[in-house]
């Protein structure tokens, strides 16, 4: 009996030796606190998130490890901030460069972004021929429109480009009009669009024949592009890809500056 009553009273003193829940949760701002301090942003974020989760009646401590929270998005802001400071005038200076090839055009009746086009594609001289069109939206985007013009309807379904032995095929929206001759236009968006740009930029060197398909066999049609088209397009893919890179930076420099905004505004 006196051997049971130690045991008891050892395990008591033990259990009250524990540290609280309110303690625990204090140590964990401790812990998480010095890997702030160290840079180690994403490992303390673990450790606050683990808070929320296991302390949920901890209100104060859930507090403090918000203040946390908000003041490391603050920091990756600031980080964020400088690293586009860094990598985004140097695009722009690049894109500015390139875009003097490129036309702008825009029919303010029926569209909400303009586009630049280079030169040699320019819409308004390509009307009666079989042709591929890229260009660079305002909004950063970029489209790539296969053109088929002749004396019947195609309603054309695929396009396929080969080039020394390989080949890239794609699908699209196609609209169709007719104005004297049939004209059918179909559309590849944004990154669909720059994967074909790219097939074509790697065989520029190369001949690059275009086979378009219709809904019938007797409606298919071949034609080569010629080497300024090729120049021209592949100039399209470098504007594109710039674009695209320039929009990504633009949307985390917007991202965290309202970041920075919300949190010197408490």
């Amino acid at each position: 009996m006196k051997q049971a009553i130690s045991i008891l009273l050892v395990l008591l003193v033990l259990l009250g030796c524990q540290p609280s829940p309110e303690q625990r949760a204090s140590m964990l701002i401790s812990e998480a606190q010095t890997l702030v301090d160290n840079g180690q942003w994403r490992q303390a974020r673990i450790v606050l998130d683990s808070i929320h989760v296991t302390y949920p009646k901890q209100v104060a401590q859930r507090r403090m490890a918000k203040a946390l929270e908000d003041s490391i998005t603050y920091l990756e802001a600031l980080r964020t901030l400088a690293y586009v400071d860094t990598l985004l005038p140097p695009l722009l200076e690049q894109a500015d460069k390139l875009i003097k090839q490129f036309k702008y055009e825009k029919n303010e009746k029926y569209e909400d972004n303009g586009k630049y086009v280079h030169r040699l594609l320019a819409t308004n001289t390509n009307t009666s021929r079989n042709f591929l069109q890229a260009y660079v939206l305002d909004n950063r985007k970029t489209v790539l429109k296969s053109y088929y013009y002749g004396d019947r309807q195609v309603n054309q379904q695929t396009v396929r480009l080969l080039s020394e032995g390989e080949e890239y095929s794609f699908s699209g929206r196609n609209h169709h009009f007719q104005d004297g001759a049939h004209h059918e236009i179909m559309t590849l968006d944004e990154d669909n669009a720059l994967s074909l740009l790219n097939f074509i930029s790697t065989h520029h060197a190369a001949k690059i024949r275009v086979e378009g398909i219709g809904d019938k066999p007797t409606r298919n049609w071949v034609y080569y592009l010629n080497d300024k088209e090729k120049e021209a397009l592949s100039c399209t893919y470098q504007l594109g890809w710039l674009m695209k890179d320039i929009n990504r930076l633009e949307q985390m420099q917007r991202v965290s500056t309202a970041q920075i905004t919300r949190y010197n505004a408490h």
